[in-house]
């Protein structure tokens, strides 16, 4: 039988050198850098970007569209076989470290500055944008930037030359004073390099609070989360804020100090750092500036500095017959989406026409916004400053008002006062009166010294002067100088006057921490006062036990008649009818008062007023 002679190939093969077999990450590395052009951001944080168009950045990790899963896709289709996850984040690895030797190239997202104008990614699968510049927008098919997406980014439609705002406004339950302001807005927000304000529409149930923010929200920056709800901490405001340009949060009742901060911060550009998933001690830092919408029916006492940069529009209530379905009110919006961008970028493009020449002598507090807003007023032939500034006041004034230490600091001090904390203190504090009880928050001298620091702002705004005085070169204490408005401005105006008057009486004032009430019998229908005309009150916690107590004539250290609490429910009509009584108002006078006075401090100074007046 004869021999069978090996193959000559397999001869050559066993003496040739042995070609190592690729590793999975080794693969997914060579696919990457086949296919994707790699950078870093400023914040140090890797992407690619496709060599081939549409150019949309890949986030190394993240969801469906990081370029963790197009990899995982693409070496499936290649092999047909899955990677392994250690080989993906090996790969990841290398090309992390590879990125991270190039120069630092930012990411946007939605909007962003280029050369002397502006581009608006349209968030589709096609990567076209708009660019705008003094003298017309259009759309092109690459950004001259790059645009990051995420999982919140939507797509817009493509704008239409030529169209109107009025459309807007046809959808939208806003009076025409407000809508200059809100133009402006929507404007400001195509400029990502500057401080935006914080807009909140208010109103009560039935005014279209949050379909109208929705359609706001929606029109430069539309989302699958179109309107959230209001964050719990800073962590879970982060985590919303960082993944969308303009954020919406419906239906606020309240803002504490926490979120206020944190709406502070994103207004004029928030930051963050924390420790980096699956990692130890590796940074991760977060920096953003956002546009920002809220709503509510009232969002209750704000702190100033977030009233600072609030840009308020009241809603009016929609009328029963005028209501549409919502079927019917998306359809609609969705018909004219397109027009009402089309015609935003018009506006825009006389914007940025004008904005150069605008000159203002007394600039607002959110100063970029103010140019913004009279640029538009310019264009428009409208007075929108006029109505913004108005807006501002009237939210201090709404400071002041919900604030029971300021609305007792309005009604004592009358006149210039200069002294320390301790000294306004015992002003302000109405401890003479029987019927007052000091809530549990009644602030010391050192918190007091906080309290006029931070609502010096406000109180400015409606016409006080507010300074620290020269300090006495032996005393520490901070001095306060104060002076109240003109009787025809800020608090002073005749409609705050019965308020005043109400909590200097400790009545029907609400507190946050709760509602004093007085414990009169009488009653006044004196408008000036604000005693209402019927004895019968709804008396909160903390006035219960002084409303309930009667008080009992007793006698004092000099001989002179005083009054007491007792814990007696029954009160004879003699001691009743011997109590000394406000002529105006009823309210219970004090025995120790000075000779000749037939009235209490709120009416007297209510009395004051009118005379000066």
């Amino acid at each position: 039988m004869a021999e069978k002679k090996p193959d000559a190939a397999k001869l050559v093969d066993k003496h040739a050198p042995e070609v190592p077999k690729k590793s999975q990450a080794t693969v997914l590395t060579e696919l990457a850098i086949d296919r994707f052009d790699l950078g870093v951001t400023p914040e140090g944080e890797p992407y690619a970007t496709p060599k081939t168009e549409p150019r949309l950045v890949r986030m190394l990790r993240g969801g469906r569209t990081s370029l963790r899963a197009e990899l995982a896709r693409e070496y499936h289709k290649k092999t047909g076989s899955v990677a392994s996850q250690a080989a993906l984040s090996d790969a990841l690895q290398v090309i992390t470290g590879q990125a991270g030797e190039l120069d630092a190239t930012p990411l946007y997202l939605r909007v962003a500055r280029h050369g002397g104008g502006l581009v608006l990614d349209l968030g589709n699968a096609t990567g076209r944008a708009v660019v705008i510049r003094p003298d017309g927008w259009e759309v092109v098919k690459a950004s001259p930037v790059l645009f990051r997406r995420t999982e919140l980014t939507g797509a817009l439609p493509y704008p239409v030359h030529g169209a109107a705002l009025g459309e807007l406004w046809e959808l939208l339950n806003v009076a025409e004073k407000y809508r200059p302001v809100i133009a402006a807005g929507l404007v400001s927000t195509l400029m990502p390099d500057m401080p935006h304000p914080v807009t909140a529409l208010t109103g009560e149930q039935g005014t279209g609070k949050t379909s109208a923010m929705s359609m706001l929200a929606a029109l430069l920056d539309p989302s699958p989360a179109q309107v959230r709800k209001a964050p719990r901490d800073v962590d879970m405001w982060t985590t919303a804020a960082a993944g969308s340009w303009v954020v919406a949060l419906d239906n606020l009742s309240a803002v504490n100090d926490q979120i206020s901060d944190a709406l502070c911060r994103a207004s004029t550009g928030d930051g963050d750092v924390r420790r980096r998933l699956y990692s130890d001690g590796e940074l991760h830092v977060i920096a953003f500036r956002r546009v920002v919408y809220l709503n509510g029916i009232d969002l209750g006492a704000l702190n100033d500095d977030l009233v600072d940069r609030l840009v308020t529009i009241a809603l009016d209530r929609i009328p029963d017959h005028c209501r549409l379905k919502d079927a019917d009110l998306t359809r609609a919006w969705a018909a004219a989406h397109p027009r009402v961008l089309g015609a935003l970028l018009d506006l825009t493009c006389k914007v940025l026409d004008v904005l150069p020449t605008v000159k203002l002598d007394s600039p607002p507090r959110m100063a970029d916004f103010g140019y913004v807003l009279a640029a538009v007023d310019r264009v428009l032939d409208t007075d929108g400053m006029r109505t913004y500034l108005g807006a501002r006041t009237e939210m201090a004034e709404e400071v002041i008002l919900s604030d029971p230490v300021l609305v007792e600091l309005a009604a004592a001090v009358t006149e210039e006062f200069v002294g320390t904390s301790a000294e306004l203190l015992a002003l302000i504090t109405p401890d003479h009166r029987l019927d007052w009880k000091s809530p549990k928050d009644w602030p010391t001298a050192r918190q007091l010294t906080g309290i006029v620091k931070r609502r010096a702002p406000s109180l400015r705004r409606i016409g006080w002067t507010v300074e620290e005085a020269e300090k006495d070169s032996r005393a520490r204490a901070v001095r306060f100088r104060l002076v109240p408005p003109p009787k025809s401005g800020g608090l002073r105006r005749p409609e705050n006057d019965a308020r005043i008057a109400r909590v200097a009486r400790n009545e029907d004032v609400s507190a946050g921490q709760g509602t004093y009430a007085a414990a009169s019998d009488g009653a006044s229908d004196d408008p000036e006062c604000g005693q209402p005309a019927s004895d019968t009150r709804t008396l909160p916690r903390d006035a219960r036990t002084v409303a309930r107590t009667p008080a009992l004539p007793v006698t004092s250290t000099n001989g002179a008649a005083a009054s007491v609490a007792s814990d007696t429910s029954d009160e004879s009509p003699q001691s009743q009818a011997d109590h000394p009584q406000c002529t105006t108002c009823g309210q219970r006078l004090m025995l120790l008062r000075p000779a000749g006075r037939d009235t209490c401090d709120a009416c007297r100074l209510a009395a004051e007023r009118r005379a000066a007046s």
